[in-house]
């Protein structure tokens, strides 16, 4: 059995001044055996950090050094058996009824992340294993219709393998060690994506579980495991790239997605 949990970077505001500049997700895949080495690996990462038994650990509250974001990149860079998939999109360059509706926000990007789930989980383990995926709790959002704008676009793609799903879920972070796992993922995606006061980047994290970070043809990360959006130039042209030979530059078709 395989497990998917996903957990947000950035808020799904898209007026200026007040919201992030990005918006992305960040999903961690595991089967049963390195579902306990992540176990393990929050567990040992929460001790370290001594966060309170009441408290879930976050990037936010307990990763605010750079030796803690290190030292956590070198913890979970050491779990064998995990895929990684990362969607963001740069909120400056999206048009559209994109720029107003943040449910509509959330549900596009949410889909592009679930379809990537779908295709890693049977690439990695055939399309008779099934799948629970557990995406993080928003507050504020309806997750229901969430749920139906993903039945809806799937309608579209009957090749995606979504009979694989056996437990599509919105869940809170105290629920699993493995949501905590996946908001430090998304953490350093968030380090190397989100400019800070100076405008400058640090990749150096999600560098160290680039290994785990989901691959296509070609051995590229670009689409299926690391998605920029509205343009695969985005992350194709970060600083912290690393697939020197990549040929995925062409803009993505997000005009022609559907929505309810």
């Amino acid at each position: 059995m395989l497990f998917a949990y996903i957990d947000e970077t950035g808020d799904r505001g898209l007026d200026k001044g007040g919201s992030s500049p990005v918006f992305g997700m960040a999903a961690l895949i595991v089967d049963d055996d390195s579902a306990e080495a992540v176990q393990a690996a929050v567990s040992r990462l929460r001790a370290d950090f001594n966060v309170p038994a009441n408290r879930v650990m976050s990037w936010k509250d307990h990763l605010k050094t750079h030796a803690r974001r290190k030292y956590a990149a070198g913890v979970l860079g050491a779990i064998s058996n995990v895929r990684i998939i990362y969607v963001y999109c740069q909120k400056d360059r999206v048009v559209g009824q994109y720029t107003s509706n943040r449910e509509l926000f959330y549900n596009y990007v949410a889909i592009k992340m679930y379809k990537n789930i779908l295709w890693a989980a049977r690439n990695w383990k055939g399309v008779s294993e099934g799948i629970h995926t557990r995406f993080g709790h928003v507050r504020g959002h309806d997750h229901t219709s969430t749920e139906a704008y993903f039945r809806f676009q799937l309608q579209f793609d009957s090749k995606v393998p979504s009979g694989m799903e056996r437990g599509l879920r919105w869940v809170s972070a105290d629920q699993y060690l493995e949501s905590q796992a996946a908001d430090l993922y998304g953490g350093f995606l968030r380090a190397a994506i989100w400019p800070d006061e100076f405008g400058n980047v640090e990749g150096q994290y999600l560098k160290q579980i680039w290994h785990q970070i989901r691959r296509g043809s070609g051995d590229c990360p670009i689409p299926l495991g690391l998605l920029s959006m509205p343009s695969n130039d985005i992350a194709k042209n970060s600083s912290w790239y690393e697939c020197t030979h990549c040929t995925h530059d062409r803009p993505l078709e997000t005009s022609r997605s559907r929505s309810t």
